[in-house]
């Protein structure tokens, strides 16, 4: 039986902007959190995406860096990384 084989995957992509990036959503939510009582600093938003993917883990990793790279972020102003790992199994 091949070691690789087609499976499902469930892939976490993380966007971040660049820390020389200015972050007007974070320093909103900082002020917002300041007024409340809360005491924060350095506070950024970014991006959560969750995706399922099918295949061989090989090709899957490949897909999921481009789309990553290419379509979910924007490689002048975010920094993307993400996790993948197998799907778990439906119950019959």
């Amino acid at each position: 039986m091949p070691q690789d084989q087609t499976k499902t995957y469930q892939a976490k992509v993380f966007v971040t902007l660049k820390p020389s990036i200015l972050d007007p959503q974070g320093r909103t939510v900082e002020r917002s959190l300041s007024h409340l009582g809360q005491q924060v600093s350095g506070v950024r938003v970014g991006k959560y995406i969750e995706l399922q993917l099918e295949g061989e883990r090989g090709e899957v990793e490949s897909r999921l860096k481009d789309m990553a790279e290419n379509v979910l972020s924007n490689p002048v102003m975010e920094n993307v990384r993400w996790e993948l790992e197998e799907a778990a199994l439906e119950p019959a």
